[in-house]
């Protein structure tokens, strides 16, 4: 220092000044500030970041467990509806009330099929047999009845009958009050009035609408038996049913016979000699045999029509 000539000392010391004045001017407090403040958002962002991949897995199964919980709910619905089945034995018929409190009678060797709780928009029962409906109405709830081959009946409601057992050649409805709307397996609607009868053919699937006598077709629900020229093939059918019988019928002359008669309290002994009566027909009672299971046969009758 002491060989430095004036002139650089007052360079060095011009320039010393200059770096203490650049040093005076770092904002040394507000730098800090700003370096806390860059670590904040970066963690921030680093949490930010963490949460959504924790939102992301947690949301997957939720999302896929509100899915199931979605199905089983609106499936559900559906598949937990119960039904109730009423099954008559041959030889009896009862009485009964469906949930809408429409009223069925149901004859011997039937049974009724139907949903505890009706649809809101739709009354749905499945019929194998026969029945007579007395059906509230409700112009907002058809009411229907499905039978095995495929044709159904609907109503809003009224009064009929529907015979379709599975052993007959004939599916039947009768309308004796309101308006009837008979769906054939090949999708025709056929409309009755009262008095009106309905006969579809299983094998031929064609449809004859007839004018009939609606007591003598629903007298059964008040324990009658009432034949308006019927066939003998016919009536001996229908006492299988009403008396819980097996009959086993010849027809050995190959004539046919049409009878009219109204039964009531005769036993079948008395109905089978009153037929007896009108043509060359003989009948005898085959004693029930035990069987296997201890259980007795049916009452087997053979009826011989020469």
């Amino acid at each position: 220092m002491e060989n430095m000539s004036p002139e650089s000392l007052l360079r060095k010391a011009q320039a010393l000044g200059d770096d203490i004045k650049e040093m005076e001017s770092i904002d040394v407090l507000g730098a800090y500030y700003q370096a806390q403040a860059k670590i904040k958002t970066n963690r921030r962002k680093n949490m930010y970041n963490q949460l959504m991949r924790y939102a992301a897995f947690l949301t997957i199964p939720l999302f896929l467990s509100s899915l199931v919980l979605g199905y089983l709910y609106f499936s559900g619905t559906e598949t937990d509806e119960k039904y109730a089945e009423v099954v008559t034995a041959t030889g009896s018929v009862i009485r009964y009330e469906l949930p809408d409190h429409s009223v069925v009678w149901l004859n011997a060797g039937s049974t009724l099929r139907y949903p505890t709780t009706f649809k809101k928009d739709n009354r749905l029962v499945e019929l194998k047999g026969e029945a007579y409906f007395e059906v509230q109405a409700d112009k907002d709830r058809p009411f229907y009845v499905n039978t095995p081959n495929g044709l159904s009946v609907y109503v809003y409601g009224t009064k009929f009958n529907v015979a379709a057992y599975e052993d007959d050649n004939y599916i039947e409805t009768v309308l004796e009050k309101g308006k009837v709307n008979v769906i054939t397996p090949n999708q025709e609607t056929i409309v009755l009035a009262p008095g009106e009868q309905l006969l579809y053919d299983k094998q031929s699937q064609k449809s004859k609408k007839n004018k009939v006598d609606v007591y003598g077709k629903i007298a059964w629900k008040d324990g009658k038996l009432i034949f308006r020229n019927a066939s003998l093939e016919e009536i001996l059918k229908r006492l299988e049913r009403h008396f819980n019988v097996e009959i086993q019928f010849n027809n050995r002359s190959g004539k046919e016979y049409k009878y009219r008669a109204t039964f009531r309290t005769e036993t079948l002994s008395q109905i089978l000699d009153y037929l007896a009566r009108s043509a060359d027909l003989k009948w005898k009672i085959e004693e029930p045999q035990q069987q296997a299971d201890d259980t007795l046969s049916k009452t087997k009758i053979r009826v011989d029509l020469y």
